[in-house]
C-alpha cells in the first residue's frame, strides 16, 4: 500500500505545482500570503524575456536583413511589387484612355520597378542596418503576448509543452512510487 500511496501523492503534487503555474489566475489573500500564479503574476516580465531571446538568438535583427537580402526575396519582392503596381495603375487610370494605352504605361511601370527595385530594396536594407534599435522583432511578440488573455497564454503553454507537463505528472507518480518502495523495504527490515 505504502508504494501507491507514494505514487498518488507524487502525482497529485505534480499535478497541482503544474496547475498552479496558471492559477490562480487572480491573487488570492490567505492569512498572510498572497498567492497567484507564476504566469499571471509575472506575464509581463515573461515577454520581455521572450522579446529578449527572441531579439538576441531566435531572430536579431541583422540576421532578418540579411535574410531579406537574398536574391531570392529581393526578386520576390520585386515581382510582387511590379505586376501589383501595373495592375493598379490599369485599373486606376480614367475610363476615357485606351486599353491598349493602359496597358503599355501598365508594362512601362513594371519594367522600371523590377529594373530599380532591387538597388532601392537595398538601400533600405542599408538604412535599417545603420540603425538596428529602431526595430525589434522581440518587441513584437512582446506585445503580442501581452495582449493575450490568460486562457489564451495557457492554451499556447500547453500546446507547446503538453506533453512534457503530463510526463512530469507522471514522474512525479514514479518517483512516489519509488520512494513508497524503499520506505516499505525499511519497514520491513525492523
Amino acid at each position: 500500500m505504502i508504494p501507491l500511496i507514494g505514487a498518488l501523492i507524487g502525482w497529485l503534487t505534480n499535478v497541482v505545482a503544474i496547475r498552479m503555474l496558471f492559477r490562480p489566475r487572480r491573487p488570492l489573500k490567505i492569512f498572510c500570503w498572497t498567492l497567484q500564479g507564476l504566469i499571471p503574476k509575472r506575464q509581463a516580465e515573461i515577454a520581455a524575456n521572450i522579446a529578449g531571446v527572441v531579439d538576441k538568438n531566435l531572430l536579431p535583427f541583422n540576421e532578418v536583413l540579411a535574410h531579406l537580402n537574398t536574391p531570392a526575396v529581393v526578386g520576390r519582392i520585386t515581382a510582387i511589387v511590379a505586376e501589383v503596381a501595373r495592375r493598379r495603375l490599369v485599373e486606376r487610370l480614367p475610363s476615357f484612355i485606351p486599353q491598349g494605352l493602359k496597358e503599355t504605361a501598365g508594362r512601362s511601370v513594371e519594367e522600371t520597378l523590377r529594373r530599380d527595385m532591387p538597388s532601392a530594396l537595398q538601400e533600405l536594407i542599408e538604412e535599417l542596418g545603420r540603425s538596428p534599435g529602431s526595430f525589434s522583432i522581440g518587441e513584437l511578440v512582446a506585445a503580442k503576448f501581452n495582449k493575450l488573455n490568460l486562457n489564451q497564454v495557457e492554451e499556447v503553454v500547453v500546446e507547446v509543452a503538453g506533453r512534457e507537463l503530463r510526463y512530469i505528472e507522471w514522474l512525479g507518480g514514479l518517483l512516489g512510487f519509488l520512494i513508497g518502495l524503499v520506505q516499505a523495504a525499511l519497514a520491513g527490515l525492523r
